[in-house]
């Protein structure tokens, strides 16, 4: 008489339910994201740092790739973005400047521009939209800080739920927020990222 050990089936199912999965998964690449003053970067992990993080990360990287099955995670180059603004407070200010524009999707959208010069002012902001499911209209958090050729700066710090609205190549919204020293920065921003 043969008997089996009762513990084995279940462990044999398990493995043979995995293999489809593992099988989809072969064409995702490990990847470092990076943000500097020149936007977001995208490169390759090391294979050194693929091979010594598998194990350890490949169940989260698992729940990670099924949460964001409805947005999946991409990036734009640095370098071809452009930005166009028109703001009419603290000062009238308008205009398009080609700038780096760090855009990354995934479960959370963001766009950052480190600065964007336009008729001597500078201007620098982040747009963070998180529940991100595709292009479309969201609430977004906005930080934004515009410094003018006089020296006068005007920052505004997470502005909640400012209505923005996001397409496959970049994004825009209008704001009317009250920034450091009681001044409101008001106008409308756009992006293409890159």
């Amino acid at each position: 008489m043969i008997r089996r050990a009762p513990s084995r089936r279940p462990t044999l199912l398990a493995v043979i339910a995995t293999v489809p999965l593992c099988v989809g998964l072969t064409a995702c690449q490990p990847a470092a994201v990076t943000f500097s003053d020149a936007g977001a970067t995208v490169a390759p992990a090391s294979s050194a740092a693929v091979s010594s993080a598998a194990p350890a990360s490949s169940s989260a990287a698992a729940s990670s790739s099924a949460a964001s099955s409805s947005a999946p995670a991409s990036s734009a180059p640095a370098g071809a973005g452009s930005v166009t603004v028109a703001l009419t407070s603290p000062a009238s200010l308008s205009g398009t400047a080609s700038v780096a524009v760090g855009c990354v999707t995934g479960r959370v959208y963001r766009a950052h521009v480190a600065s964007a010069v336009i008729r001597g002012d500078q201007l620098a902001f982040t747009v963070t939209v998180p529940g991100y499911r595709g292009p479309g209209s969201y609430p977004a958090v906005v930080s934004a800080t515009l410094t003018q050729s006089s020296g006068r700066v005007t920052a505004v710090a997470s502005a909640p739920q400012v209505p923005a609205v996001l397409t496959a190549t970049g994004g825009s919204f209008t704001l009317s927020a009250t920034g450091t020293a009681g001044r409101t920065l008001t106008g409308s921003l756009s992006w293409t990222c890159g």
